[in-house]
């Protein structure tokens, strides 16, 4: 971003209070279709916190309205009309006019996206899921700067393996992103891509010194402080820091959290033909977890209600990082080379409490989670553990009443690349190797802190390995002056994996499994121009994703003899081959994209848990298709006769079953044509964005249809649904300019409210069974309308 440097825009402090109503009233206009469409008042669920559309102009260096500043940006703001695959683009405007608030994460700002669907059960980021179409977070790649951030052991980027609260990045670390459906070309998808690539691309650099500090406060005493600095171009060297600190209260009981986030960035033009770039970020977040809570609780006390913190209660913290060295050499003009040297690590920490006076009962029916344990069952195993809580407590239930759970990972990789150009060919070869160490432990003890001893307390204490190399070839071929391209592209997947554990609670031995893969993934797309401005396009692609680590944990088992045994890991990799078609169209500031899609895929992964041991294991569930069509409109109007007006419209429709019937031993019969559960069948959104005179007015609708819901501990999905509901959003900012330079020479002024019609609905739920064996959902409530204001100096 191009920040306060180089500002032209000169702000008017009167503005006129009848032009701003109707304005507003346009963009209520512009958004009623979501709501008149498919509003419902009995709606329940989700979450869309982006506050403003992508701009459709085609200009590479072109100028950007940001917080009513105008500035320069060399950055890439609409998809290639000649891409032979579906992409899509959050531009930097939208990012740097993003709500405040605390549900906004770099996930759920892009809910409005064609078909993605992500929510935030806490403040900062906690517990945060995406969907892209059908697939979940370990189904498609999340990456930085092209880096995978996906766990190499578990798949997912946020509140993957019970790591609540691994946030990494913010949205004010991004410069844009970049959307990929699909299986995608070789140099773009990652491990495990089967639903897309999401790649965040990092803040740069400004070239002029300039930088900002602003602050804000909200609903549910949710704050931020931030600052960020621009050193200007010296000698070739640009560099921007960023610091972010946020707080919340939670919109939860007993769900505070605090985040601390730090952004360096830099990039060294050594000559012409060398540039040096580091990305290097860090983040720690600490907080209480939320509980899927029994819906008649909430009913009968309250949306916000939570177990009390002396019921049971999950106190979380979390320190993330990761740094990219980036090295780019041109040899010729035609030849260049690109190399990315990366390193990251993660530790999550917690220790949850569970009270066993208020355990289930028949006067309290409902299930706690984390429970103590009734009996020690590990004692009458020989090799151990020997830690016996009721003789340290006086029963078992006060003996393991805590637990402790930490996640430590730490990676490195690295990722080259060679790029020819050819008359009518561009040539990208490269590969990447990834390793990754994952030191995963539980100990259970009655006090906290505990002891964390092996072969006393620990349920289990796990180190794990896993290498992922790849190797690939893309082309990108011209013809007929450049109106068919074609991308063919393939790739090899190398994967080794090693599981070892001590005896533990979960544990009767001790040993070591190990397993390797190998997988060779085509891809073809194709575009052809018809006519000037419209483009067909179609693609194909085949990849496979890894069983997540905890397909080794049944590895180690006793048989019906009493005999230890270590059982290889049955679990096989997951398969999909993806078909996609699509059309764009694009005339001056209009555009429309519309596409259908198709993955096929085998060995479908679902997570099943044991109801006593609550042992979570990934097992196969048949073969599954994913389908749909996606839709998406947009129209910058530019300057009109009431300020400048950009408006988009986007529509998707997925489905997601199984195609198979099979049983599993928690799961129990699943059948051909069942959905999958999560998947809303149908996702609409809109938004206008107007700006004038230094006002800026974004209103934002998004439509959310049912969703089937899964058993809390088989993992598949049943009949009952979160129901459809519909958010809007709605954000107003003022920026004025006291001075031509220095310090507050423009200040901004922001004001936004989230679920501005106050809807109650679930982010997530489940089917679980009380004390007396009747049904119920438990559920974790999305946050309820939140209103925040913001200001922001520049200098």
């Amino acid at each position: 971003m191009k920040m306060l440097s180089m500002l032209k825009q000169h702000v008017r402090p009167d503005h006129r209070r009848k032009t701003l109503s109707m304005a507003i009233s346009i963009a209520v206009i512009g958004c009623t279709m979501v709501s008149t469409l498919h509003a419902n008042d009995q709606s329940t669920d989700q979450n869309a916190p982006s506050q403003t559309t992508n701009s459709t102009k085609t200009s590479k260096d072109k100028v950007l309205q940001l917080n009513g500043v105008s500035v320069t940006a060399n950055v890439q703001q609409t998809v290639p009309p000649k891409a032979t695959y579906t992409q899509s683009v959050t531009d930097e405007e939208t990012l740097r006019n993003l709500s405040p608030g605390p549900t906004v994460t770099v996930q759920t700002m892009l809910n409005q996206q064609p078909s993605v669907f992500g929510y935030a059960n806490g403040p900062n980021g906690v517990e945060t899921t995406i969907y892209l179409r059908a697939f979940n977070s370990s189904q498609f790649s999340e990456t930085f700067d092209g880096v995978a951030l996906n766990d190499v052991f578990n798949g997912g980027v946020t509140n993957q393996a019970e790591n609540r609260n691994n946030v990494l990045l913010i949205p004010g670390n991004l410069q844009s992103v970049q959307i990929y459906r699909g299986i995608n070309n070789p140099a773009v998808n990652s491990y495990n891509s089967l639903g897309g690539t999401i790649d965040f691309i990092p803040r740069q650099p400004e070239d002029s010194m300039s930088g900002d500090v602003g602050a804000s406060y909200g609903s549910f005493k949710s704050y931020d402080y931030h600052a960020t600095f621009n050193t200007g171009d010296w000698n070739g060297i640009k560099q921007v820091f960023s610091f972010e600190h946020s707080g919340s209260r939670g919109w939860i009981d007993n769900t505070g959290d605090h985040n601390n986030n730090l952004y360096w960035g830099l990039t060294y033009n050594i000559d012409d033909n060398n540039q040096l770039a580091n990305y290097l970020l860090y983040n720690d977040n600490k907080g209480f977890s939320p509980f899927n809570m029994p819906v008649p609780l909430m009913q009968q006390y309250g949306r916000n209600y939570q177990w009390p913190l002396d019921w049971t209660n999950s106190p979380i913290k979390d320190s993330n990082w990761m740094d990219i060295v980036d090295w780019k050499s041109a040899f010729t003009d035609d030849v260049q080379f690109r190399n990315k040297l990366f390193f990251g690590g993660n530790q999550y920490l917690r220790t949850s409490f569970s009270n066993p006076i208020y355990q289930q009962s028949a006067t309290q029916p409902y299930n706690l989670e984390d429970d103590p344990s009734s009996y020690a069952y590990w004692l009458s195993n020989p090799n151990g553990p020997t830690y016996d809580p009721a003789a340290q407590f006086g029963s078992v239930e006060n003996g393991t009443d805590y637990h402790f759970y930490g996640y430590t990972t730490t990676g490195i990789g690295d990722s080259p690349s060679l790029t020819i150009h050819l008359p009518q060919n561009d040539i990208v070869v490269g590969g990447n190797a990834t390793y990754g160490d994952l030191h995963s432990r539980e100990y259970w003890y009655g006090e906290s802190p505990m002891p964390k001893i092996d072969g006393y307390n620990d349920a289990w204490d796990e180190h794990d390995r896993r290498l992922l190399a790849s190797l690939y070839a893309q082309d990108t071929i011209s013809l007929f002056d450049d109106s068919l391209r074609l991308t063919p592209g393939i790739k090899y997947i190398y994967a080794s994996t090693t599981d070892r554990d001590t005896v533990g609670f979960y544990y009767p031995i001790a040993g070591e499994v190990h397993d390797t893969e190998h997988f060779w993934s085509p891809t073809f797309g194709v575009n052809y121009q018809i006519v000037d401005g419209l483009n067909a396009y179609a693609s194909y692609g085949k990849n496979f994703k890894l069983p997540d680590i905890s397909a080794y944990y049944g590895a180690f088992q006793t048989d019906g003899n009493g005999n230890n045994t270590i059982v290889p890991p049955k679990v096989k990799p997951e398969f999909v081959r993806d078909y996609e078609i699509g059309l764009r169209y694009r005339l001056g500031g209009f555009s429309v994209m519309v596409n259908g899609y198709r993955e096929n895929f085998t060995n479908t992964f679902i997570t099943a848990t044991d109801p006593v041991s609550l042992l979570s294991t990934f097992e196969n569930g048949g073969s599954s298709r994913y389908q749909g069509a996606e839709l998406q409109l947009q129209n910058d109007f530019g300057q009109t006769a009431v300020g400048d007006l950009s408006t988009y419209f986007n529509y998707a429709h997925n489905q997601a079953k199984f195609t198979s019937s099979f049983n599993s031993d928690y799961a129990g019969q699943v059948s051909a044509g069942q959905p999958l559960a999560g998947v809303p069948q149908n996702l609409l959104s809109a938004g206008v964005v107007w700006k004038w005179q230094g006002w800026r007015v974004n209103l934002e609708g998004r439509f959310v249809d049912k969703q089937y819901i899964d058993q809390l501990y088989a993992g598949t999905p049943t009949a009952s649904t979160i129901k459809p509901y519909t958010v809007v959003n709605i954000g107003i900012s003022d920026t004025v300019r006291f001075a031509e330079s220095g310090f507050g020479q423009q200040v901004r002024f922001g004001l936004n409210v989230d679920n501005l019609l106050d809807r109650e609905y679930f982010n997530t739920a489940y089917t679980d069974t009380d004390y007396y064996g009747n049904n119920f959902i438990r559920a974790v409530i999305a946050a309820p309308r939140s209103i925040t204001g913001s200001v922001d100096i520049f200098f």
